[in-house]
């Protein structure tokens, strides 16, 4: 359940610092991510009703043979691939120079008067493009799935881990996916 905590923390962490990159992109000529992406913005909406609906499955299952781990290793090999070229999509854009550093989003940051509280949750934004540190956070969260699944084993995920997995970590971190896609879609 640590490994839940920690991956809830670094998606809040993210997920604020996307918002207040989006509310301030629109007071700036500083483009703080790459132009919307169609297949990204679908590939992301299936992988959340794909996570959805396997963790739903896990936890109707947890306990028996169907929601072990080792009954289940397909998923998370299927969900490293996905993620891995949507990383690699997202590294294409900062080769083509599409994206900025984060160091401009950290000069966005620094302008807004933060209260410390938010300030501590968000620190210090990560090395990297917007939408890369995105697609690694994806990939490193599905990760933590794979290993919090994996330490289980044969229990499987627990009813408790639904909200921790689906309202905020892995879940949270598809939908602000999701929603940065679809400002930048929308031109915001």
């Amino acid at each position: 359940m640590q490994g839940l905590v920690r991956l809830t923390q670094r998606a809040w962490q993210l997920a604020a610092m996307l918002v207040f990159a989006a509310a301030l992109a629109g007071c700036t000529h500083v483009q703080l991510a790459a132009p919307y992406d169609a297949q990204t913005d679908t590939e992301l909406g299936s992988m959340l009703q794909d996570t959805t609906s396997f963790v739903a499955k896990m936890v109707t299952n947890a306990g028996q043979p169907a929601g072990a781990y080792a009954q289940n290793t397909d998923f998370y090999d299927n969900m490293e691939g996905r993620v891995a070229l949507l990383v690699a999509r997202a590294q294409a854009n900062r080769v083509l120079n599409n994206c900025p550093s984060t160091q401009a989003m950290a000069r966005v940051l620094s302008l807004v008067d933060l209260p410390p509280a938010l300030s501590q949750k968000i620190g210090t934004p990560p090395q990297g493009d917007c939408d890369v540190v995105l697609m690694q956070l994806l990939q490193q969260q599905f990760h933590d799935l794979r290993a919090f699944h994996q330490a289980q084993g044969a229990l499987g995920i627990p009813a408790v881990a639904t909200g921790p997995l689906l309202d905020g970590g892995l879940g949270a971190t598809l939908r602000a996916a999701m929603a940065v896609q679809r400002a930048k879609q929308l031109g915001r």
